[in-house]
């Protein structure tokens, strides 16, 4: 039986997979804590009506937009959802 490891170095077996297979194969589906209902695609932040903006940035701007929505703990999308919004 294999040993591995996922990207925090958490071990697991063979067997963990098959038991991850049968639990999720189940009637009953995955009851893991971390984990909500399912739903496809991405999720819609700003209503139902939302539509894509495309702009094209240099690298030094698309930099300067990442650090300051990182410095916001955002996404560089949100930041310009709310700079718009302050308009």
């Amino acid at each position: 039986m294999d040993t591995y490891s996922d990207v925090n170095g958490v071990p697991f077996t063979d067997e963990d997979i098959e038991q991850w297979a049968a639990e999720a194969e189940s009637e009953t589906g995955y009851k893991g804590r971390h984990l909500g209902p399912s739903a496809p695609g991405r999720p819609i932040s700003v209503g139902a009506q939302a539509r894509p903006f495309t702009l094209r940035l240099d690298a030094a701007r698309r930099a300067k937009l990442d650090e300051a929505a990182q410095e916001r703990h955002t996404t560089p999308s949100q930041l310009m959802r709310d700079l718009i919004d302050a308009l």
